[in-house]
């Protein structure tokens, strides 16, 4: 018996093999081009686009679902408008983004034979991303002075990549430049900033002065804010390549700290697919996060200040308990409740989330914090945390036990800590799942039910966050199962029903990720060698010894 069978796509019209989709929403299938035309005139055509763009005084432009949205179900696959570096980055690629190593032979990179910007190699000098940009250079005889210093240097000269690109479209691809223009910039709020007054010296004097192209310093302060605005940060599923893209319709999506979709990158192109984490009723908002959802509400709300330049106030950031997570609470020092395992230990919260000089308050005494004492602590022991041996769960597990009466369980720091060691236990040399002992194997298990729990509040539905912690959790436990069958503590029966259970995690685990890149080989493995512990019939396989 086969189990997690992949299922085949099939004609929307005739039900045969298909191997083509609807060029729109990209969800139905199709044998041929004529049962698509068929499959149009037939009604496809009435919801087919999943989304529409609507403006509001509210909340500016933003994206509506036009029609109930599948949980899974991809709403748009979209290529970026433009890709460049970001503002400071180590020495990469102009074309694909690869990050740059020295040439053993010179010990400096290669270097584009016109311009002398670091580049992989000759194919990627002549690619038609880096000609506009490149000839632009020549023609004022400019040289980039980018070399090889030391491995993790990183060079602010790439500041003027990304701008210069979308500058350079206005007479290659106008259209293109007036639909990024018409993006909004907060340029207004940014101006007076340390970042845009570094960026009035060195960008518009590069644009200007250096190239020679006509446009005045507000145009190109806005494409640079534009860009710190607007832009998905985007890597590649190795992480050799970091780069930022603008995606015109994606951008439009509002932010929440509860997003309902995700998105992922696929292809050598960097399209961005966005696909619903839970289903979307017709005439909801469609969102996305552009923060970290495991941080508490004072890190989310001043990253999107400083970053997106507004004041998020969701239904998140609103509520003071994190919908009940204590995400970024620690306990009240005056209110003594230890030694006491059945009663809730107090909470200091904040008095108004919404506002980041208010004080923090417990729930049960009127023992108060200034915010500002609450961001020091948070500050400090995130220094703590950043020092921490990443390469073992030592260090890990002493500050979680170093701050269990400061810090709810639910802390984000905690949350930081006891994902490392979910990575930590089964997946690094000398902690495989095959050398975790016992207790050790019951620890990892214990924190995925405890961080499952985070993301059901959280990250709700089809998430990576969720998939992998449920592709580790099955993981564990199919190993917990073995050892308990192997020393007599199950039965053949029992054996059976577990690992039919941890076949269940994994399947959810399969459903959420397998629009992730690079995840089809694990998925793959994971189920061959879960596969191999059940015979034909479902029964236990002899080899599970």
């Amino acid at each position: 018996m086969e189990y997690l069978k992949r299922e085949i796509p099939v004609c929307e019209v005739c039900q045969q093999p298909a191997n083509q989709t609807c060029g729109g929403c990209k969800q139905v299938y199709y044998c041929s081009r004529a049962h698509q035309k068929l499959g149009w005139r037939e009604g496809h055509r009435l919801k087919c686009c999943a989304f529409k763009i609507q403006i509001s005084d509210t909340l500016g432009r933003h994206m509506i679902a036009t029609r109930d949205i599948k949980q899974g179900e991809m709403i748009l696959k979209e290529k970026p408008a433009v890709l460049g570096p970001k503002i400071c980055s180590p020495a990469l690629c102009l074309t694909c983004g690869k990050r740059l190593e020295p040439l053993r032979d010179t010990c400096d990179f290669y270097k584009c034979t016109k311009c002398q910007w670091p580049m992989c190699g000759p194919q990627c000098e002549k690619s038609d991303v880096h000609k506009p940009e490149c000839n632009a250079m020549c023609n004022r005889k400019y040289r980039c002075r980018i070399k090889y210093e030391s491995p993790d240097k990183v060079e602010s000269a790439y500041c003027v990549i990304s701008p210069m690109r979308v500058l350079l479209m206005k007479e290659s691809d106008p259209l293109q430049y007036d639909n990024i223009m018409n993006l909004e910039s907060h340029l207004d709020e940014r101006i007076n900033t340390p970042l845009y007054l570094v960026l009035k010296a060195n960008l518009v004097t590069f644009i200007n002065q250096v190239l020679g192209l006509p446009f005045d310093e507000e145009t190109i302060l806005k494409v640079a804010s534009i860009f710190d605005t607007n832009s998905f940060d985007v890597r590649s599923p190795d992480g050799t390549k970091k780069l930022r893209g603008i995606y015109l319709t994606s951008s439009m999506m509002d932010h929440s700290c509860l997003p309902n979709t995700k998105h992922v990158f696929v292809g050598d192109e960097y399209h961005l697919a966005v696909i619903a984490t839970v289903p979307i009723a017709k005439g909801e908002l469609i969102t996305a996060t552009y923060t970290q959802s495991l941080w508490g509400t004072l890190e989310r709300r001043k990253h999107l200040k400083t970053n997106k330049w507004f004041d998020c106030t969701c239904a998140r950031c609103q509520d003071p308990t994190e919908f009940g997570t204590y995400l970024g609470n620690i306990y009240c020092s005056l209110c003594n409740f230890l030694g006491n395992e059945n009663v809730s230990r107090p909470m200091l919260v904040s008095t108004n989330p919404l506002e980041e000089n208010a004080p923090w308050k417990c729930e049960k005494c009127d023992h108060s914090i200034l915010s500002r004492q609450m961001v020091s602590g948070n500050n400090v022991l995130n220094q703590e945390l950043s020092k921490v041996d990443k390469r073992g769960p030592k260090d890990f597990e002493e500050f979680i036990g170093k701050y269990s009466q400061i810090l709810h369980p639910k802390n984000h720091l905690v949350v930081q800590a006891k994902l490392a060691l979910v990575q930590i236990y089964g997946n690094y040399k000398g902690y495989t799942l095959s050398e975790l002992s016992d207790n050790l194997l019951k620890r990892k298990i214990d924190i995925c039910y405890e961080l499952l729990e985070i993301a059901d509040k959280l990250e709700p539905g089809w998430t990576k966050f969720r998939g992998t912690l449920l592709l580790d959790l099955q993981a564990a436990m199919t190993m917990q199962t073995k050892r308990d069958y192997e020393s007599g503590k199950l039965t053949k029966e029992g054996t059976q029903d577990q690992l039919m259970q941890r076949m269940g995690l994994l399947q959810e685990a399969t459903n959420i990720l397998k629009v992730e890149p690079n995840m089809k080989e694990t998925l793959e493995m994971k189920i061959q060698e879960l596969n191999g512990l059940l015979d034909g019939d479902g029964d236990v396989n002899s080899n599970i010894v």
